[in-house]
C-alpha cells in the first residue's frame, strides 16, 4: 500500500473540493435563474424567499444553507443578504452579468471534456460563441456600467480623444460589449468594429440599433488582415487573445496602417500574468492554467506582458506601457504609432 493516503483520505483531500465547486456552480446557476440572489439583495427571511421564489421554505431554507456556507449570504436580522462581493457581482453596474458568466463557464466545461479533439473556436455551436463573447465584454445594457466607463474615460490615455469624437477601430469587436459601452459613455465618438465571425457581427449589429448608436458603429465582417482604411483612425483596440499565431502578423499591420500618426493602440492582457510565477499560485493562477487549455485548442498563444509588448514594437509601434489591473479594470498595454 506504501506510504501515501488512503482512498478515503485522497478523496476528501484532493476531489471533495473539486465535486462541492461543481456542484455549487449548479446550484448557484439554478438559483440565479429562479431570481434568488435579486430577492436576497435585501435582507429577506426563508418564509419570503419561499414566496418570492416558488419554492418550498424547506427547499428555500437548505439553499440558503448552502449558500451561507460557501459566503454567498449573511445573515441579517430575522433573514439573510448577500455579502458584499455577490451584490457586486449581481449588481447592474456589473461588467457581465451574472447569468451570461455562469452559463459562460458550463460552455468551458464542456470545450475542456475532449481536451484532445474538442471543437475550436469555428466549431462551436453559434449560440454559445455568441454566449462566450457576451461573458468576456462589458455589459453594454448598464447605465451604471456606461456612467463607469464615462468617468473612467479622465483616466484612460486615449480618453480625450474618444471623449471628443474621435474614430476608433475595434480588432476583433466580438459582440462589440465594449466599444457600445463607450459609444454611450462618449455620444461624439464614432466606431468601426472588424469582425471575422457572421454571427458575431450581426449581434454586434442588432445590439447597436437596440441601444441607438447605429448611426455611429458600423461593423465590418472581415479578416482583420484584410481590412484597409490606412491613416484613418484616432484610436485602435484589439481583442488579441482571440487572434491565433498565424493571423496576429496581419492584424498588427492593420492596425498600424489603420492609426494615424500618433494614434494609440490598446490590447488587453489575459489577467494579470505575474500571477504564474509566484512561488505559491493561487486561484487566478490556477484558473489561468485550465483556460491556457482552451486558446492552445484555437491556436491562440497566451501572451505575457513581455510577449505583448514585443510584438506591438516589433510591428513598429513605441512608447509601449502598461495601464490598469486590479481595481483600474483589466490590464491593458498602450503603444503609439510615430
Amino acid at each position: 500500500m506504501g506510504d501515501g493516503p488512503g482512498f478515503f483520505e485522497a478523496y476528501d483531500a484532493a476531489l471533495t473540493p473539486l465535486l462541492g465547486a461543481q456542484g455549487f456552480l449548479a446550484l448557484l446557476q439554478g438559483a440565479e435563474e429562479i431570481g434568488l440572489l435579486d430577492v436576497l439583495r435585501e435582507a429577506t427571511t426563508t418564509g419570503e424567499l419561499a414566496a418570492a421564489t416558488g419554492l418550498t421554505e424547506r427547499r428555500a431554507r437548505t439553499v440558503v444553507q448552502a449558500l451561507l456556507l460557501h459566503g454567498v449570504v449573511a445573515p441579517d436580522g430575522d433573514g439573510h443578504r448577500l455579502t458584499p462581493a455577490w451584490a457586486t457581482l449581481t449588481a447592474e453596474h456589473a461588467f457581465v452579468t451574472l447569468r451570461d458568466a455562469l452559463a459562460s463557464a458550463q460552455i468551458e466545461a464542456r470545450l475542456l471534456r475532449d481536451v484532445a479533439a474538442g471543437p475550436d473556436y469555428w466549431t462551436m455551436p453559434a449560440a454559445d460563441r455568441i454566449l462566450f463573447a457576451r461573458a468576456i465584454s462589458p455589459n453594454p445594457f448598464s447605465a451604471g456600467l456606461v456612467e463607469g466607463f464615462r468617468q473612467g474615460l479622465a483616466h484612460d490615455p486615449a480618453g480625450e480623444v474618444l471623449a471628443g469624437g474621435g474614430l476608433l477601430l475595434e480588432l476583433g469587436c466580438g459582440v462589440a460589449g465594449r466599444v457600445l459601452t463607450l459609444l454611450q459613455a462618449a455620444p461624439k465618438l464614432r466606431a468601426v468594429g472588424v469582425e471575422l465571425s457572421e454571427d458575431l457581427a450581426d449581434e454586434a449589429r442588432l445590439r447597436a440599433e437596440m441601444l441607438g448608436v447605429a448611426d455611429r458603429f458600423e461593423v465590418v465582417c472581415a479578416d482583420a488582415g484584410d481590412f484597409s482604411r490606412p491613416e484613418s483612425f484616432d484610436v485602435a483596440f484589439w481583442s488579441q487573445f482571440f487572434f491565433p499565431d498565424e493571423a496576429r502578423p496581419a492584424a498588427l499591420r492593420t492596425l498600424f496602417t489603420s492609426l494615424r500618426s500618433g494614434g494609440l493602440v490598446q490590447a488587453p492582457l489575459l489577467g494579470d500574468d505575474t500571477s504564474l510565477t509566484t512561488e505559491d499560485p493561487g486561484p487566478e493562477a490556477r484558473e489561468r492554467s485550465v483556460f491556457r487549455v482552451i486558446l492552445d485548442g484555437w491556436g491562440v498563444p497566451d501572451r505575457d506582458r513581455d510577449g505583448l509588448a514585443a510584438e506591438l514594437e516589433q510591428a513598429g509601434f513605441v512608447d509601449v506601457r502598461w495601464v490598469g489591473g486590479g481595481a483600474a479594470g483589466p490590464l491593458r498595454i498602450v503603444a503609439r504609432k510615430p
